[in-house]
């Protein structure tokens, strides 16, 4: 039973043997990797590929020959597809919507031809910018059944009603969403929702705030959130509506305010269970989440590897075994292939990709917080340069990162790694890259994604009371128990601010 010291979470932790025909002094170039079967029959090589792969055991036969891009692109089609054939689940059941194609796309966006007053685009698609007193549009999209939702990141935090208006609400230079019959907004600037009349609801907004607008046409209800946090149902019994002719996504802007709308062609921040985005998601993108799931397995094994074991216990091992280091290459170039194979295939899927799965990925293999991981986020960026197109998808990665340091919120207990730390780090570390920094400033994004990264928003007044639920002072008319609770809240404080020195 000695053999279970070598063994580490259910895997043998040696993984192959290098043959070189021979003559040990031969090239590296000809060594190859080849199954090692130890006294109890297991092929290290075979149950290490099906614990990356998230294969059945055995599902691998004994392999005779060497472990190459080949190797990975059969195991990925005709295994791993095989055993994960269900994996675009989202969007599967979308009866209840309707996009007008009559411009030739299938994408969501602002219809051009309903905007009253001035509304400018200032990044296709969907930011947009204000710039008359008083300025109204709806999407190109329409939902009569089921539950939806889309987004909105406030750029500015004036008045702004969002929310789902029918084809029956008119727009004029004084008159928006919320204004009439069948229309329903929400305005967190004066706090109010909005359906021919206003009325108290939800909380003030701030800068950075991500808005939820949700429709559920099952219980006739529309609700909002903010960063994710119900403010409970806005309207109920709203008044149902026939196929091709249900409420559209609509906004009104008063003059100066921005903000920007994501239908689902990015996903959602805070994504609500049970609501569906109005823009299906590809179907690409469910196998690039699982590769790069794959990927993240085999770069955490291989910092295990390097972390675990004393120099002893690497002895032992360099006895009979390789270390991973040795498998890390073939596989991670052999998934790397399959995923850039996906990207220039799908295209219109690298925006999506871009901001969802690589954009976690990456967080996960650096880390949130210190220490960072460099080591393997340098090995995944200098994997991912080595492809063509992954330049382009790297810079989707840097808008997302300058995005989440715009909308990320203050967490006094995570101090001093909350609010903006984590995307800002990982986006510096990455713009140390000559051949990044050149990507990055010669972007057409350049100066929108520089001002995200040197935003922090900031507290609203719920935050503030979650933040600090007590104030007290001496002399203060409080009830003096309010001390101790101050006392309580200070010293988490100084705890906080003892972590960032």
């Amino acid at each position: 039973m000695a053999e279970d010291g070598l063994r580490t979470g259910g895997l043998s932790s040696g993984l192959a043997v290098i043959l070189n025909g021979g003559d040990k002094r031969e090239s590296s170039s000809k060594s190859r990797l080849v199954s090692y079967c130890d006294e109890f029959g297991h092929q290290s090589v075979e149950r290490t590929l099906e614990h990356i792969f998230d294969l059945p055991y055995k599902s691998i036969s004994p392999l005779t020959g060497p472990i190459d891009a080949n190797l990975i692109h059969a195991i990925i089609k005709n295994d791993f597809l095989r055993f994960h054939r269900n994996l675009d689940t989202l969007g599967s059941n979308r009866d209840g919507v309707y996009i007008d194609r009559s411009s030739g796309s299938n994408i969501v966006a602002i219809d051009e031809s309903s905007i009253c007053g001035d509304i400018r685009i200032i990044k296709p698609p969907l930011l947009l910018e204000s710039l008359d007193v008083f300025s109204s549009a709806r999407a190109n999209v329409c939902v009569w059944k089921g539950k939806w939702m889309y987004e909105v990141i406030l750029e500015t935090s004036g008045i702004q009603q969002l929310g789902w208006a029918t084809l029956s609400c008119p727009f004029t230079d004084h008159k928006g969403v919320g204004d009439a019959d069948d229309s329903y907004a929400f305005d967190g600037k004066r706090v109010s929702k909005w359906n021919k009349e206003a009325e108290t609801y939800g909380q003030s907004w701030v800068s950075g705030d991500v808005i939820g607008c949700c429709i559920d046409l099952d219980n006739d209800e529309i609700s909002f959130y903010r960063n994710g946090m119900s403010l409970g149902v806005a309207f109920h019994g709203i008044r149902k509506m026939g196929a091709g002719v249900g409420y559209y996504p609509a906004i009104s802007l008063s003059q100066g305010e921005r903000c920007e709308l994501n239908f689902g062609g990015r996903p959602f921040k805070y994504p609500i269970e049970g609501f569906l985005t109005l823009q299906a998601p590809s179907s690409a993108n469910s196998v690039a989440t699982c590769l790069l799931w794959c990927l993240s397995r085999l770069v955490e094994m291989q910092c295990t590897e390097r972390a675990e074991f004393n120099s002893v216990e690497k002895l032992r091992r360099l006895k009979r075994f390789v270390s991973l280091e040795e498998l890390f290459d073939p596989v991670s170039r052999g998934i790397c292939k399959e995923f850039f194979a996906l990207l220039d295939a799908e295209r219109e899927s690298m925006e999506y990709i871009g901001w969802g799965s690589l954009f976690s990925f990456m967080m996960e293999v650096f880390g949130t917080q210190t220490p960072h991981d460099y080591t393997s986020m340098d090995k995944v960026l200098d994997l991912f340069l080595e492809f063509q197109g992954s330049k382009l998808i790297l810079e989707h990665v840097i808008n997302a990162l300058s995005c989440s340091c715009k909308t990320a919120s203050l967490v006094l207990t995570e101090c001093p790694y909350t609010g903006p730390y984590p995307y800002l780090a990982l986006a510096c570390h990455m713009l140390r890259r000559e051949e990044l920094m050149l990507l990055w400033w010669k972007s057409s994004d350049f100066e929108l994604s520089f001002e995200g990264f040197l935003s922090c928003k900031s507290p609203n007044k719920q935050d503030l009371q979650c933040m600090m639920p007590s104030v007290w002072w001496p002399g203060s008319c409080e009830d003096v128990s309010y001390e101790s609770n101050m006392m309580l809240t200070t010293t988490a404080l100084s705890g906080a601010i003892s972590k960032g020195l």
